[in-house]
């Protein structure tokens, strides 16, 4: 359209979005730099400027296996050149608050026509009317796991919070989040000490002990498993 072509810079759009403090909006190019964010994906990565953002990717920011899947979905939009909405991700912010947002992701289209990026917005599940109902029945298992990960947690006393059987918790649980209540314990867990790991002020021991996991051993070896990177190697990414 003329009026877009008209404009001095796509950015004055962008800037708009500083102003919607729960939405995290941003663009990347075909090779998943970041070319614009707004102030809320600021952030949500614990910084403070636009520039130490611009031109870098995901792997900058997160564990490869995290990097990775953040990816795989930006490339999956990009070469079916359609969009994805509202996918589902647990995600914390630089103060270690974790919350189900949805992801939106749409194509970038060039003059000629092909895909030259992606752009995406992530807004928090709970705000959504079309989805909050089927979300509000499981919300106070949800938020019992939130808020007390480092604790012993049993299926069958999340499915009694929500008047369910097991079977039914847990069908409802993976058709609502596309994980089972067990990933999601230890997803949080993993959140939570990626959180602290970051802080670089407890040992090892402590992280283990704070976030629910059995022993520094259990810990090491989940904590790998789910980011690609040991507790050690995580920490040392952030020094």
């Amino acid at each position: 359209m003329q009026f877009f072509q008209d404009l001095r810079s796509v950015a004055d759009i962008v800037r708009l979005l500083d102003w919607t403090p729960e939405v995290h909006f941003f663009a990347k190019d075909r090779d998943g730099r970041f070319m614009a964010v707004n102030r809320s994906s600021l952030d949500r990565h614990g910084l403070t400027s636009e520039s130490e953002i611009i031109g870098k990717t995901d792997f900058d920011f997160h564990p490869p296996s995290m990097a990775a899947a953040y990816v795989e979905e930006d490339q999956r939009v990009m070469n079916s050149g359609k969009p994805l909405p509202e996918q589902r991700w647990l995600v914390y912010d630089s103060a270690g608050v974790q919350r189900w947002y949805l992801s939106t992701k749409h194509p970038l289209f060039g003059q000629a026509g092909e895909v030259i990026g992606i752009a995406g917005l992530m807004r928090p599940l709970a705000n959504s009317p079309f989805l909050y109902a089927e979300y509000s029945t499981l919300k106070p298992a949800v938020d019992w796991v939130l808020e007390h990960y480092q604790e012993k947690l049993m299926i069958s006393d999340l499915a009694k919070m929500v008047r369910l059987s097991v079977s039914q918790f847990e069908r409802k649980f993976k058709a609502q989040f596309k994980i089972s209540p067990t990933q999601f314990i230890i997803l949080a867990r993993v959140n939570a000490a990626r959180a602290l790991l970051a802080q670089q002020t407890e040992s090892l021991g402590d992280v283990a002990q704070r976030c629910g996991f059995y022993d520094q051993s259990q810990f090491s070896r989940i904590f790998k498993r789910e980011t690609g990177i040991t507790p050690k190697e995580y920490r040392n990414f952030f020094r």
